[in-house]
């Protein structure tokens, strides 16, 4: 399970990497037509905007991933202190809330992938190519992140475990 969310990780830091790096590539040549070459490809800014909105995306999902979405140092700082124990029932608690913030959110985000699946909507400009790969990945993204915030919620059940285990051994 491990090495399953490693390679998720892995992917989706990849994914946001790559599609940063085009956006960007793309809205370099894009002010590059327009304002020296005083050539606009209209396409070319249709594709950095979409390629940028699959970024955030997948950018929220690999946030989850390394904890970095919820990260309230100050208060796990002055809660905590230095024990183990209390980190781990600190970070816990904020996974549980974090997925139970996302669940509260996944019946009006399934409405719309939902609509979004039977009602396809197509571009402007391309009429063939079809946007709604946009809704779809926004679904995506929320079962990652519940995945894992999940993932972490079972981690942090596991440090604690493992502190009872030291704890019992020691004495």
């Amino acid at each position: 399970m491990k090495k399953l969310f490693s390679f998720l990780q892995k992917t989706e830091f990849f994914l946001g990497s790559l599609g940063l790096l085009l956006a960007i590539i793309l809205t370099f040549c894009q002010v590059v037509n327009r304002y020296w070459l005083h050539f606009e490809i209209m396409w070319i800014s249709d594709a950095a905007l979409y390629i940028f909105i699959f970024t955030i995306y997948v950018a929220i999902s690999y946030g989850a991933a390394v904890k970095t979405h919820i990260a309230v140092d100050i208060l796990s700082d002055v809660l905590c202190k230095d024990s183990r124990a209390k980190r781990a029932l600190f970070d816990m608690a904020k996974s549980a809330v974090t997925v139970a913030m996302i669940l509260a959110m996944w019946s009006p985000t399934l409405r719309v992938v939902k609509r979004a699946w039977k009602h396809p909507e197509f571009a402007t400009l391309v009429r063939w190519f079809n946007t709604s790969w946009l809704v779809y990945a926004m679904g995506v993204m929320i079962v990652l992140s519940v995945l894992h915030y999940g993932w972490h919620v079972c981690e942090d059940i596991f440090e604690l475990q493992k502190l009872r285990w030291e704890k019992e051994v020691k004495e």
